[in-house]
């Protein structure tokens, strides 16, 4: 489960530093600068931590340690926590007069950029942390990229589906139904014009 956690959070800072990248290159290539500013954010830095035990005398393993647990280590956001778009809608949780209202609008242009750039099989949600760093994202996927993480070549050349489209990409909270609605229901903001 940790490392699915851990791969969610390497694939989000991929696509957030893509939908950066665009929007630079958008920037840099107009002729007009625009008329307000990009907030700047990034995913904490993590990493996988585990502890061992000393193998016991006699155990099988060729080891001396054995894995005893795991965990998920993050730099600490100082800032207020704030939850800036759920996994279940595409839009900004805040209200326009609320802390943070802007930067959620931001997110949400970043989840269109992500959407559409990556025709529509793949996009951050669960933006939540503080006023420049984010933390526990999650990444939405298209029913497709399930089946296509499924799909093996055999030693003849065919292919064949394995674990019929069980397995989940991105852990539990990948909810295929914010893809598929996605856009019917995002709401462009003045980020996505």
């Amino acid at each position: 489960k940790l490392f699915r956690e851990a791969n969610v959070l390497y694939w989000a800072c991929s696509l957030l530093t893509f939908a950066y990248e665009y929007i630079d290159h958008r920037v840099a290539n107009s002729a007009n600068t625009p008329p307000f500013d990009i907030p700047r954010l990034r995913f904490v830095e993590a990493g996988l931590a585990l502890s061992h035990d000393h193998a016991q005398p006699g155990h099988k393993s060729k080891s001396l340690t054995m894995p005893r647990a795991g965990y998920i280590v993050e730099e600490l956001i100082t800032d207020n926590f704030i939850k800036y778009i759920h996994n279940m809608d595409c839009n900004p949780m805040l209200d326009p007069y609320e802390v943070g209202y802007e930067i959620a609008e931001f997110l949400a242009c970043t989840q269109h950029i992500q959407f559409a750039k990556t025709g529509g099989l793949a996009f951050i949600s669960d933006y939540q942390g503080g006023l420049e760093i984010l933390s526990d994202p999650q990444v939405l996927t298209h029913p497709y990229m399930i089946f296509l993480k499924n799909i093996t070549r055999n030693s003849t050349g065919d292919y064949s589906l394995v674990n019929k489209g069980k397995d989940d990409i991105f852990r539990d909270g990948n909810i295929k139904r914010g893809v598929s609605t996605f856009e019917k229901e995002h709401n462009c903001n003045k980020f996505c014009k």
